[in-house]
């Protein structure tokens, strides 16, 4: 009986086993965009149910296969993302077709996703001005060449845009129209950071998966932005999750990890990264394996930095939200005191003995309430607890001394939007902060900042001095805003104005602006603008004991113009001209003083609290000017679609500073205090001269191209005219030696009298330009895609420099000083020399 059942079920499957062969349904389908009205070719797509990929043909087509007719999930695998199209399967030999873009009555294309209900849209995409305004794609920017998958880096390809340094170390800020790179304004979510790269120059400190887009404000700027002579840069983040996303990346000197998913069925989103940088364990692993020297005591920059941010929508009209930023840099350099240090083999003889680390970071936490009662109004108000830091130790000759120094605040600000109708809208708000700034430890100051050679070791008149510190400053800062905008047709205009008042310092300043354009009706489009702008330092230079509580904001009046032509085929073209005038800018003064103030010094203050002509270190003498054009021709990309895209940019500048301050003239009879302290006051003879940050000629060229879904290419050339040096011309006879080895150290002269033509910025070399490639390789996988890439620097290996470099250990020579390298290429034993690359590989789930 047994034996019977078992015969009547393989009977019974042997039967139906040819009915599953015989119900496949072999069908062919087809990927179509009705934006291209074209078929999608090189696509890989994922059939849900079998598990099967497939690739569709120049025209959009693929043959697949089924086990029965139904309904199937195709999932599209892109680059960036996935799309699921749900297509009906009917019978072998249909034609499914699957549009990828919205859907119409009768397609098989799955709809867009929707807002959840409940879901609060704060404000649509409001029109932005035009003048000295660049709106980066991050898709654009994202693998650009020579960025390292850093979108902030990019932005140097932006008109008008320079980094600190060409590359490398020393390139973490921007000089931003000939402005000091210390006063641009930098924000994410409309939040302070303290600055936007790391140490070592290559990593920014917000990673790059959460960026949304990044506006670049090059000069005039909205009333609502504030506290920058220079440039603003907003970073908006991602403001929108669909599904749950993990994205790791590994590359040769940091790792990072992010990850996004909604919250409380889709009424919200929670997004979160981290990274951590190795540079100095890969710099010390990559000499080591090339069989080259180190440093010994050097360890280069570390860094770590994270971001966190929590939206939640309660319904159409509340929403909260919570931001943290964090980021820390430090680097130290601990060199062995070898008495009998050679100079040809030991890079760090002439500074044996040093010890220096130094450290910087910032902490930015906030809570942020919107409020939307109607579809013309919102209201939003964030608390705000910012905390950037600074830190030194260092024991090097006559410069002693650590310091641990901070400008935080805690603060509440308002923003209201009101677009009431087509002709007219307004932006205001208002902030309150709580300033609790310190520094301890001490201050080193140089004795006299015209001196632009001190000697460390220098023991009979000390080139540095420094006074203990313990400074606390506790006060209030209020500002308020209003930001209007009048349309008529094709006439914008949009006046504003800003006042900030500080009572500690009993400081203020009213800075009117205004902006206005007129689009005509075939795509082009005229501007021009100006206003007043200002920035206070927010540090310790305005305090009472070890600085100058008169200091005044600084202030620049900015003004220009230009125009915009749209073409067909997504190409565009702009061009503009600027000037900017700089006054009471801040600069070191040996020579102002106050008649009567308190003591500094902390201990000798007890026995006598008041000093007379106590030196304030600091004064608004400075006074500048920059002036320029720019010019850009670009072809955008088009979002779904695999065209070139790329630009093409040109900016010419002059910039000139000058300090303002008394410099004695070149051989003349040494002046008594007293009869200095005369001069400086009225006889301020410095010159006008270049800024240190002065480039004449800077060109940009742009090219990206992802011709299928396994692969892009992408390529940037850049020329820059090199900034401006002050010629060394001679040595001081090497009169003093580092106690710690005996070397002798040879400090340099520098050309100081303004009768001749050489003076200070009087020189330049030769030019700086490179060509940057970078492949990328991609593997898709119904949970995600794995990108390789291989990112080439200076590919036609460039000797670029960055000045001159003047060995201390050696005295002033034909070859001393010498052409200073940037950093950019890798040499190898045997005198090869191969360019800069990084490799890595990213992890998408």
């Amino acid at each position: 009986m047994k034996l019977k059942r078992v015969l009547i079920k393989i009977a019974f499957l042997a039967a139906i086993a040819p009915m599953d062969v015989f119900a496949e349904v072999t069908f062919k389908a087809r990927l179509f965009s009705r934006q291209k009205n074209q078929g999608e070719p090189k696509a890989q797509v994922l059939l849900f149910e079998t598990k099967k990929i497939y690739r569709t043909d120049a025209d959009g087509y693929f043959d697949a296969v089924v086990p029965a007719p139904g309904i199937y999930t195709f999932r599209i695998l892109k680059i960036e993302d996935m799309q699921d199209i749900k297509g009906s399967v009917d019978a072998s030999g249909q034609t499914v077709t699957l549009y990828l873009d919205e859907g119409e009555d009768g397609s098989v294309s799955s709809p867009k996703s929707k807002v959840p209900k409940g879901t609060i849209t704060v404000a649509a995409e409001r029109d932005k001005p035009i003048l000295s305004r660049t709106t980066i794609k991050y898709e654009e920017i994202k693998r650009m060449p020579g960025t390292f998958g850093e979108p902030l880096r990019a932005l140097e390809t932006i008109p008008g845009v320079v980094p600190s340094a060409a590359f490398g170390g020393g390139a973490n800020n921007y000089v931003i129209r000939g402005s000091d790179p210390n006063s641009n304004l930098y924000l994410v979510d409309d939040l302070p950071i303290l600055y936007p790269f790391h140490f070592d120059g290559l990593s920014a400190v917000v990673n790059a998966n959460l960026i949304k887009s990044i506006d670049v404000y090059t000069g005039v700027f909205p009333a609502n932005f504030n506290n920058a002579l220079g440039g603003v840069i907003h970073i908006d983040t991602v403001d929108k999750v669909d599904k749950s996303q993990k994205n790791l990346i590994i590359s040769a000197w940091s790792s990072s990890i992010s990850y996004m998913a909604p919250t409380f069925g889709g009424k919200g989103y929670l997004i979160a990264s981290a990274r951590v940088g190795y540079l100095d364990r890969f710099v010390q692993g990559l000499t080591s394996a090339l069989g080259a020297d180190f440093p010994e005591g050097l360890r280069l920059p570390r860094f770590v930095d994270s971001q966190v941010k929590f939206v939640h929508n309660f319904n159409e009209h509340h929403q909260i939200s919570f931001h943290s930023f964090y980021s820390k840099d430090d680097f130290a350099a601990n060199l062995p005191a070898k008495y009998q240090n050679d100079p040809a083999n030991d890079s760090t003889a002439a500074f044996a003995g040093a010890s220096i680390s130094s450290g910087q970071g910032f902490r930015t936490q906030a809570v942020r309430y919107t409020w939307k009662p109607i579809d013309t109004f919102s209201n939003r108000v964030t608390l705000i607890s910012y905390d950037p830091f600074t830190d030194f130790n260092v024991s090097f000759g006559s410069i002693q001394g650590k310091n641990r120094a901070s400008g935080a605040y805690n603060g509440v600000r308002q923003d209201a939007f009101w677009d009431p109708s087509k002709y007219f809208s307004a932006e205001f708000g208002t902030e309150y902060r709580q300033l609790n700034y310190y520094s301890t430890g001490s201050n080193i100051i140089q004795t006299d900042p015209n001196n632009l050679s001190p000697n460390p070791y220098d023991t009979q008149n000390p080139a540095f001095t420094t006074i203990p510190t313990d400074i606390k400053a506790n006060g209030a800062y209020y500002n308020g805003y209003l930001t209007t905008k009048i349309k008529l047709g094709g006439l914008q205009i949009e006046p504003g104005m800003r006042y900030d008042y500080i009572p500690y310092v009993n400081n203020s300043a009213f800075g009117p602006r205004a902006q206005a354009s007129y689009k005509f009706g075939q795509g082009t489009t005229i501007f021009g603008g100006g206003g007043n702008f200002f920035r206070f330092p927010l540090d310790t230079r305005f305090n009472k004991d070890s600085g100058n509580p008169h200091l005044d904001f600084e202030k620049v009046f900015k003004y220009g113009g230009g125009v915009e032509q749209l073409l067909a085929g997504d190409y565009q073209i702009k061009g503009e001209i600027f000037k900017q005038e700089y006054s009471s800018l801040i600069v070191d003064d040996p020579y102002i003083t106050d008649p009567i103030g308190t003591n500094p010094d902390p201990y000798g203050r007890i026995a006598q609290p008041f000093i007379a002509n106590k030196k304030l270190n600091y004064s608004n003498s400075g006074t500048g000017w920059s002036r320029g054009y720019e010019l850009v021709l670009r072809k955008n990309s088009r979002p779904g679609t695999r065209n070139w895209f790329g630009w093409i940019t040109y900016t010419w500048s002059q910039t000139f500073r000058n300090n303002n301050i008394f410099t004695p003239d070149p051989g003349s009879a040494p002046l008594s205090a007293q009869e200095t302290q005369i001069a400086a006051q009225f006889y301020k003879n410095s010159k006008e001269t270049l800024y240190d940050y002065d480039r004449t000629h800077v060109i940009n060229m742009v090219f990206g191209w992802r011709w299928s879904q396994e692969w892009q290419f992408g390529a940037r050339w850049s020329y820059l005219t090199s900034r401006p040096f002050t010629p060394i011309v001679g040595d001081d006879g090497g009169q003093f030696s580092n106690p710690a080895n005996g070397q002798t150290y040879w400090v340099p002269q520098y050309a100081n009298n303004p009768a001749l033509g050489e003076y200070i910025n009087s020189r330049r070399l030769k030019p700086y330009h490179r060509l940057d490639i970078r492949f990328d390789r991609f593997f898709n996988y119904e949970w995600g895609y794995v990108n390789t890439f291989l990112e080439i620097v200076n590919v036609y290996l460039r000797e670029n420099v960055g000045g001159e470099d003047f060995d201390n250990t050696k005295p002033y020579s034909k070859t001393n000083p010498s052409p200073s390298p940037t950093f950019g290429t890798i040499p190898l034993p045997g005198g090869v020399v191969i360019p800069f690359f990084n490799v890595g590989i990213e992890v998408k789930f």
